[in-house]
């Protein structure tokens, strides 16, 4: 992948995590569509990346508080809506450990 992708990656990242956690913060609720743009900011992401040894610090910075900002906001909501932006939360943290990050292959 060329470098201006790996860059288009990650300025998509930058900007679908700000979307997602700007609405649930101003207290727009759990918004599918920008939480679909987000999900999918995280595999391109990955895949952008995957060849490298190392990933940009801009987007280790997006990735790293992503589970902690979403699920603090569910803290703003109630009921049926907080366990759903919970929820998010993991699945944000599901999909960095399985397309960006994954675990190493056991030896033997």
């Amino acid at each position: 992948m060329s470098d201006a992708d790996k860059i288009q990656a990650g300025r998509e990242l930058q900007d679908a995590a700000d979307e997602f956690i700007g609405a649930l913060r101003l207290a727009r609720g759990m918004d599918e569509t920008a939480f679909a743009r987000l999900a999918d900011a995280i595999k391109a992401f990955g895949a952008a990346w995957e060849a490298e040894s190392h990933l940009p610090k801009s987007g280790v910075n997006a990735l790293v508080g992503l589970f902690s900002w979403i699920d603090s906001a569910s803290c703003l909501y109630g009921g049926d809506e907080a366990r759903r932006i919970r929820q998010a939360a993991v699945e944000a943290e599901s999909l960095i450990f399985r397309h960006v990050v994954p675990a190493p292959a056991p030896d033997g």
